[in-house]
């Protein structure tokens, strides 16, 4: 039966998530920002939070370690092998366990048997087991059990258990499924808060010029004027004004964020000819004033 979900599982169970969905967060802002310290907080921070759990866990292993496990007989009801066929063989038992003074109960264990001695073990044989009394789901075969239990498993008969009676770890349950869900989703929401501004700016666009003629120059007289037309509109503005022309241009032409744009400027025998170029990620298109 699933337990009733405790305060504490459920804060671990969050904090597992969170951890989790903030270090996957972290891994993908890390390589699309390039910035190398958050991709190393994320490769960090599980081994972070491993080494905290196994710290706060050890006041509970030393007093689960300091509960006397009992001893009891065992019928096998069967077994399984697998894994190598040298050396010793992990074995898995569906045992009946017949403790005195309690009911019996099914409990499924793994023992390693030495692939001579495999033989040996078969439904209704008996072993000897030991398990904690408030964790009966964690029984282990004895390999070498003392002389007096090695005498009580001499015409000992064991009842096998109903089927039902078969003991397992108790579930979390789905309140804590549904704790860890959500602190995955906040850890990776609080990563993509703080660094969204890296994350949504686009980059700075570069500004480069080329030459394509005998003669560029990216000024004329204040006197002139340069007009831009393309199938989105038209625009008109002295020549000393190029850059916002350019503006224009990364505005007007659907090349997605610009990269990166190219002003030429041709004088060919007193007319000259600008052309403005933006590249982008959907690709590159340009825009060009007639010759004057």
């Amino acid at each position: 039966m699933p337990r009733h979900p405790v305060p504490a599982s459920l804060a671990r169970g969050f904090l597992t998530g969170g951890v989790a969905g903030a270090a996957l967060s972290a891994l993908v802002a890390g390589i699309i920002i390039e910035k190398v310290p958050l991709f190393l907080t994320g490769l960090g921070l599980p081994l972070a939070y491993i080494a905290l759990v196994f710290v706060a866990g050890m006041p509970r292993r030393a007093r689960e370690a300091a509960v006397v496990p009992r001893l009891a007989l065992a019928r096998v009801e069967s077994l399984r092998a697998g894994g190598t066929e040298t050396g010793d063989v992990p074995v898995e038992f569906l045992l009946t366990v017949a403790p005195d003074g309690a009911p019996a109960f099914r409990v499924q264990v793994t023992h390693h048997v030495n692939l001579i001695d495999l033989a040996r073990h078969r439904p209704g044989d008996l072993l000897v087991v030991e398990y904690p009394p408030d964790r009966p789901w964690r029984a282990r075969v004895v390999p070498h059990p003392a002389p007096e239990w090695q005498r009580r498993m001499t015409g000992a008969v064991v009842e096998p258990a109903p089927g039902s009676a078969l003991v397992q770890p108790p579930p979390e349950g789905r309140a804590f499924s549904i704790a860890a869900f959500l602190g995955l989703l906040l850890g990776a929401a609080a990563v993509v808060a703080l660094f969204r501004v890296e994350l949504f700016t686009p980059a700075p666009v570069e500004e480069t010029q080329t030459s394509s003629s005998t003669t560029v120059t990216s000024t004329t007289s204040s006197s002139e004027s340069m007009v831009i037309e393309s199938s989105a509109g038209r625009a008109e503005g002295p020549a000393d004004l190029v850059p916002d022309l350019v503006g224009q241009a990364t505005k007007t032409l659907d090349v997605g964020w610009p990269r990166a744009w190219q002003l030429t400027v041709v004088q060919a025998g007193g007319a000259v000819t600008v052309r403005v170029t933006v590249t982008g990620p959907a690709g590159s298109a340009s825009l060009v004033v007639p010759p004057r």
